[in-house]
């Protein structure tokens, strides 16, 4: 389609920006598109609170505008801005067949770096959790496998997955984890798990409690989009790749700005690279062989902070000690009370860096029955004290 090189005033020109503004991804859009505004405008710029299963403005394909930045999610949304024949660039890459300048995330490589921490932890087994309706997600899907196989991975197609709504709502939140828990029991582990996106990797971590399996020693789960909101609301926290939406943003305002401008589009399509991959607790593992150490190892993540000691552990697995002192000395070089220390004091930074609460009830809330044994064990591991600690933190983060 040929677009209008038409301009709506002699002045100021203005644009329409059609992004969410519902999730991270989204508003890093607008920032980066508002920093080339701030540095090459003025613009006016029509902005809306917007969810990404939004449709577009119902008055844009009579709109007498200069410019369009869309992320439109449905084809009938991508009609109504192709109708505009207005100068356009497209952001979102769920409709196939567009006729417009796309400028997208590189998802081949989204792919190839969540594939590549998940082979350097040590995975051999591999699986995706995405979208099959969505264009993006196939992409996602079809270099995840290609890189696991080519590095000597085995790749286990997910066929449990429906499709859902072009709005990205299930047909049932409940459904959707029940059938990821029957698929994702059944597969080898250890396992690593792409999801096609950070509310994927949500549902998918439930799937796996579900399941009764171990996250990440049996499982280890990356998402994408790199919500922060998202991936630390998660249990455990959600590893996720970084997108680079701002950059995205930016260079679709300076596209439009030719655009606009008469010039013709460089390459119908250029796609932006991710930053990189933030680690969380739902990968920062060495994929575990041995399902008792993967079991011991959830048990004490989630009771290392209510108090339990060694025999507990052993009460739970019903083995020896000195079977899985072995087993932790072998594959983690330290012992099982290490390891509960290792999870309490893990507990208590996040509680240190993250609240006002005084020592007192941090030592509870971390497993401590001493505040005094919490200081000395605190300082022993970190070589702080935690009102130390607390104090170094906020004075690195208002720099």
């Amino acid at each position: 389609m040929k677009q209008s090189s038409r301009r709506r005033t002699k002045g100021i020109p203005h644009v329409a920006l059609i992004s969410e503004t519902s999730t991270a991804y989204g508003r890093a859009i607008i920032r980066g598109a508002t920093k080339y505004i701030r540095e090459a405008g003025p613009w006016t710029v029509y902005i809306e609170q917007r969810s990404l299963q939004d449709s577009a403005p119902p008055w844009l394909s009579n709109w007498d505008g200069d410019g369009i930045i869309s992320r439109a999610s449905t084809p009938r949304s991508a009609r109504a801005i192709l109708g505009a024949g207005i100068p356009t660039v497209d952001i979102n890459d769920q409709v196939r067949g567009l006729r417009l300048p796309q400028i997208h995330s590189d998802h081949a490589a989204i792919a190839r770096l969540a594939a590549e921490h998940l082979l350097d932890r040590g995975f051999h087994h591999f699986a995706y959790f995405g979208f099959p309706v969505f264009e993006w997600s196939v992409r996602r899907l079809d270099a995840f496998a290609e890189c696991v196989r080519a590095a000597g991975g085995e790749f286990h197609e997910n066929e449990c997955t429906r499709r859902v709504s072009w709005g990205h709502q299930q047909s049932s939140w409940e459904g959707e984890v029940e059938g990821a828990a029957r698929w994702i029991k059944r597969l080898p582990k250890p396992l690593g798990v792409l999801a096609g996106n950070d509310p994927r990797g949500i549902q998918l971590l439930d799937a796996c409690r579900r399941a009764g399996v171990a996250v990440p020693e049996e499982v280890a789960v990356v998402g994408v989009d790199n919500d922060e909101l998202v991936c630390e609301l998660a249990y455990p926290p959600l590893s996720s790749v970084i997108p680079d939406a701002f950059r995205i943003g930016y260079e679709a305002a300076a596209l439009l700005d030719r655009l606009m401008k008469g010039e013709a589009a460089p390459a119908p399509m250029q796609t932006i690279p991710p930053q990189g991959l933030a680690i969380r607790q739902s990968s920062d593992v060495t994929a575990i062989d041995d399902p008792r150490l993967a079991d011991a190892m959830r048990f004490i993540r989630e009771h290392a902070c209510d108090g339990i000691g060694v025999d507990e552990v052993l009460d739970h697995l019903a083995v020896s000690r000195s079977v899985l002192q072995r087993l932790f000395r072998k594959h983690f070089d330290r012992t099982i009370l290490d390891t509960i220390t290792g999870v309490r004091i893990a507990r208590v930074k996040q509680l240190l860096t993250e609240t006002d609460l005084p020592l007192a009830a941090i030592a509870g809330r971390a497993g401590f029955t001493y505040m005094e044994y919490l200081s000395n064990t605190f300082r022993r591991q970190t070589g702080w004290s935690p009102s130390e600690f607390r104090r170094e933190f906020a004075r690195q983060r208002s720099r």
